[in-house]
């Protein structure tokens, strides 16, 4: 792709200017930062210390835990704030400092599944709760603060508007076509330059308008709503597929965030992960009108994940 195109969502009116020569502009060497020598938060003895932290999950039970949910201890919301409630956790994904999600084992990958959806389970059914979403940072440039793998989860009173018209446009698309938009699009990307993994349960595709640089989508291939409904071996799946996507943006030193993205207790919608990885900012065209320059067409992402090209 030489020339720069303007490229529109699937289905919902969003739009996305791919812009390949952009990404050649020169870029001040931004240096990774050293790594904190104190304690760190969520590392033995620290998290474990239960007047300091509420653990509210663990696996397996014990001093030699694996995996750790514990309440946030600066919640933007909490339950006992009826001006900001909600619901916070992080889940510490490993007790080993420095040891990132793609380098876990496949089985270790699929307890920490097993620990979002336990955590996820909890928190849709609070009262009140209108929206739990589950999400990761990783690296400075994606929000993390602390350089210990985990995720977190919150879970809010509202419905979120960029939630909300997702779920319309998915209803739309719906009505009009009478199938679900997630699983035509991978009816027709299955073909495409821009498949990046897949095998019997997941598919892996770099989105053609995708409004972030390397962005990628992990479907299903089976029509479920929520994660809680995921299978043992589509868990697998998405395990085997961090293992090999999440291991070329750390090659590369590409902070990211990924999320999931529920239905809104609506069967005829489709759960998905997005993983928006985040080499730039954006500037003042983005911020002013919505839409993004992406400078890494979707058909190169797919082929740097594929190792068939460089970043």
């Amino acid at each position: 792709m030489s020339k720069s195109e303007i490229r529109k969502h699937y289905f919902m009116e969003q739009f996305v200017i791919i812009a390949p020569k952009r990404n050649r502009r020169p870029h001040k060497i931004i240096k990774k930062p050293e790594e904190e020598t104190k304690a760190c938060y969520f590392c033995r003895p620290e998290v474990d210390d239960i007047k300091k932290h509420k653990s509210v999950y663990q696996y397996p039970t014990g001093k030699q835990w694996l995996i750790k949910s514990i309440m946030n201890d600066f919640p933007a919301l909490s339950r006992d704030n009826l001006k900001a409630y909600g619901h916070q956790e992080v889940i510490v994904e490993t007790p080993e400092h420095g040891k990132e999600i793609h380098e876990f084992s496949q089985d270790h990958i699929v307890k920490v599944f097993d620990a979002y959806i336990d955590r996820y389970l909890y928190a849709s059914k609070l009262k009140g709760i209108c929206y739990t979403i589950l999400f990761k940072n990783e690296g400075g440039k994606a929000g993390a603060s602390i350089p210990h793998s985990h995720s977190q989860l919150i879970a809010v009173p509202m419905l979120p508007p960029r939630i909300e018209q997702e779920a319309a446009a998915m209803d739309d698309y719906i009505r009009v076509h009478n199938s679900c938009p997630y699983c035509d699009i991978i009816k027709s990307e299955s073909k495409s330059s821009r498949v990046i993994w897949e095998d019997e349960h997941l598919f892996v595709l770099a989105p053609y308008a995708s409004e972030s640089p390397y962005g990628a989508w992990f479907i299903p291939k089976r029509h479920i709503h929520s994660i809680e409904f995921l299978h043992e071996n589509e868990k697998i799946s998405f395990a085997r597929a961090f293992k090999i996507i999440l291991k070329r943006l750390d090659e590369i030193d590409i902070s990211y965030n990924y999320f999931f993205q529920n239905s809104l207790d609506c069967e005829s919608h489709h759960m998905i992960l997005k993983l928006s990885p985040r080499p730039n900012v954006w500037a003042g065209f983005e911020l002013g009108t919505g839409i993004v320059i992406n400078p890494v067409p979707p058909e190169e992402a797919a082929l740097f994940y594929q190792g068939k090209r460089e970043s």
